[in-house]
């Protein structure tokens, strides 16, 4: 059910006069236009996955969900309606709303937000009051545009709730009592419910609805079902509210599902565009292949900015890349996005986009940035240059204190999430290169020349495919260069010239130029004990001092630089100290095998033993055996002889193996309504699933 959250037009009604404006904002009740969407009674999920011909899934998820925590209270009235009292508490504002909307539905009455407050130190919520919809006087304005039928009474019945130190919400106030007659048709009225002159239902534009219209629904359909012809491996999935409306949309190429088996281990999130308020939502799902270039691994359009959102894409996306969880995701640093990775990755590693974090600086902290020029390298110097967790704790709190930052927070939430973003913390894992302090170096930027603010989606359809098409001429010409090209060594070292045997052209020269810049390094012993020697390396290009730990017994190395963690090759620093140490090649555990050329060797047979995981996509892989064996074994009676024969003793030793030995096939219903398009060329790759059942993945180590 769908509530009309705007303010009325007439003048609004101010809040009290002793609101003390120091502390709190005023808020226009279209800022909680989401309230009755995240309160929801019920949601319905129709996922259309792009596999042959295969149906509409629905998926029915959930029920009422008013959450109430005030048990113990007497709420229910006269014939069973729950009627509000003071003092009852709700886990949120969304929930509480939820409860007035059912009661005021059950007497019948409209509601509409009448005010609401958010606190100036933080933008939540602090304070919300809901009206009946007859409050305020009747406009003196005599023209006026779909007029409702029940008039302003100056009506002041309503509740008025409050968000508590704990972060509950609480009703602080309840009038009862309206000074009209109840109309049900003020409930439609509020609703959105009233007919136009032509009797049709009023239904304002949400979601995608406000980023596509019916044309590029059409488009968008027609570019899904002609990729899906043409190769059978390419999967989508569509998202429909429970009003049957497009909430979000997912789809991945071929070449997507393709590319992650071989680049798996790093995986980003990029919600910039939605979070920048651009005309199309658009979440590209981002990895980086071993020519350093960027890799799509799927697509999305959210309509919701919402954790249920999240939720639903990363699921889906799981789904779509065979249920094999990545090693390491990136994303911004979001409530509800640290909510969907829990819940459906709990064994991944979880980093922020360091960009991301530094980019919510001047947002949050503003105010000490103009007061003090000092800050930022105060900053900086805790997060980069901090070469144990102790000494940035040390380092966090005193500028903490000096800046006056107790009780921020936004700087509150970063220590508390400071493993996931603060480099020190960053330990046995690489990033690849996907986080770095500014967007323009991060690979995710490169979609960035091919999207802008107001693009509509034709236009965002012709860029990305210019994006596809760039895409795949940028990675044959490097795929080119490393197989056909020998790199020119430019030094006498030992790393240099194995590097240049491992590693792809593009990264072998990232690496040489570490390589190279040895030489503005003076390498100082500072400790050692049994395990470990502990080095400073001075560094005169960068002006700055470097610790590097070295263990030769486990042929362990760590600069505090993180090069490795954030690059996934050594630094100048560490090869300075393994030069001087006598070791003459690169520890194999620094040589990550996606920089290497042999990164896709084994793809082909992997290529095949993957896309034969489930048993959907067994079942439509002997079906289009099956089609080509009836196409070839019906030109001649011969032929035909022989199909048959082979047919007959190839199913009964299925048999009698499925009979004798327990089946290890997954509990999957089959449900097979048709069969997908085949192409001789991509016999092996179909994917084509359909389940009555919602799948609950499984999570696992694939990389």
């Amino acid at each position: 059910m769908e509530i009309d959250l705007e303010l009325p037009s007439s003048d609004q009604e101010k809040l009290e006069s002793g609101v003390n404006t120091n502390e709190c904002i005023m808020d226009s009740a279209s800022e909680l236009r989401g309230i009755d969407e995240a309160a929801s009674s019920c949601l319905v999920e129709e996922v259309v996955e792009a596999c042959g011909l295969n149906a509409i899934e629905g998926v029915i998820d959930g029920g009422d969900k008013v959450e109430e925590s005030g048990v113990g209270v007497d709420v229910v009235g006269e014939g069973g309606i729950s009627v509000p009292q003071n003092g009852l508490k709700f886990e949120t504002k969304e929930a509480a709303y939820a409860f007035y909307r059912d009661y005021a539905l059950s007497v019948g009455f409209g509601i509409t937000i009448k005010a609401s407050r958010r606190s100036k130190k933080n933008g939540k919520f602090i304070d919300v009051k809901i009206a009946c919809s007859r409050f305020g006087s009747k406009r003196e304005s005599s023209v006026s545009v779909n007029p409702r039928s029940c008039t302003k009474t100056d009506c002041k019945a309503g509740m008025h709730m409050k968000r508590t130190e704990d972060e509950k919400w609480v009703i602080y106030s309840f009038v009862k009592e309206h000074n009209h007659e109840i109309c049900k048709e003020d409930y439609d009225n509020a609703t959105g419910r009233r007919n136009k002159q032509s009797g049709a239902v009023a239904r304002p534009k949400k979601g995608l609805q406000l980023a596509l219209d019916e044309d590029d629904v059409k488009v968008m359909l027609e570019y899904f079902m002609c990729m899906q012809a043409e190769n059978s491996n390419f999967f989508y999935a569509i998202d429909l509210d429970h009003e049957k409306r497009m909430r979000n949309v997912f789809w991945i190429d071929a070449k997507g599902r393709h590319d992650y088996h071989s680049f798996c281990d790093v995986v980003f999130f990029d919600t910039f565009y939605v979070s920048s308020k651009y005309k199309l939502p658009f979440v590209p799902i981002i990895g980086v292949n071993n020519h350093f270039q960027f890799v799509l691994l799927g697509c999305a359009l959210i309509g919701e900015h919402s954790a249920s959102s999240f939720l639903w894409l990363m699921h889906t996306w799981l789904k779509a890349v065979g249920g094999q969880a990545p090693k390491v995701i990136i994303t911004d640093q979001e409530r509800f996005l640290n909510e969907a990775v829990v819940d459906v990755f709990p064994d991944t590693r979880h980093y922020y986009s360091l960009w991301h974090v530094f980019s919510k600086i001047p947002e949050n902290l503003s105010a000490v940035m103009n007061q003090s020029e000092i800050f930022m390298l105060k900053f900086n110097k805790c997060i980069y240059q901090s070469q144990t967790d102790e000494q940035f704790e040390k380092r966090w709190w005193k500028m903490v204190h000096r800046f006056e930052l107790r009780e921020d927070e936004w700087v509150h939430s970063l220590y508390e999430n400071r493993i996931k973003w603060v480099p020190t913390f960053i330990r046995d894992t690489s990033l690849a290169g996907m986080s770095t302090t500014e967007r323009s170096g991060s690979v995710a930027s490169f979609f960035d020349k091919y999207i802008h603010r107001e693009a509509v989606f034709k236009e965002f359809m012709e860029q990305y495919k210019a994006f596809l098409e760039d895409g795949y001429e940028m990675e044959a010409k490097a795929e080119f260069e490393t197989q056909n090209k020998q790199p020119a060594l430019r030094s006498l070292s030992s790393f240099e010239k194995q590097a240049s045997t491992l590693y792809t052209d593009a990264v072998f020269k990232k690496f040489q130029v570490e390589v190279l810049g040895v030489v503005s390094c003076h390498l100082q012993k500072e400790s050692e004990d049994e395990a470990t020697i502990n080095f400073r390396v001075d560094d005169f290009e960068e002006r700055q001092n470097f610790l590097v730990s070295w263990s030769k017994s486990t042929m362990d190395i760590c600069c505090i630089c993180r090069s490795f963690e954030y690059r996934g090759f050594l630094c100048k620093h560490a090869i300075l100290v393994l030069q001087m140490s006598g070791v003459s090649n690169i520890p194999s555990r620094y040589i990550l095998k996606r920089w290497t050329k042999g990164a896709k060797i084994n793809q082909a047979v992997d290529k095949v033993s993957k896309s034969l995981h489930y048993r959907v996509q067994r079942f439509n892989d002997l079906c289009k055996k099956a089609i080509k064996l009836g196409k070839e074994g019906s030109l001649s009676k011969e032929a035909y002889d022989i199909a048959v024969r082979t047919l007959e003793e190839v199913l009964e030793n299925c048999v009698g193996l499925n009979n004798s030995v327990k089946s290890v096939l997954e509990p999957n219903t089959l449900d097979v309504l048709g069969f997908p398009g085949f192409e001789e060329e991509n016999c092996d790759n179909c994917l084509a699933k359909s389940s009555k059942k919602k799948r609950t993945y499984k999570k696992k180590k694939v990389c």
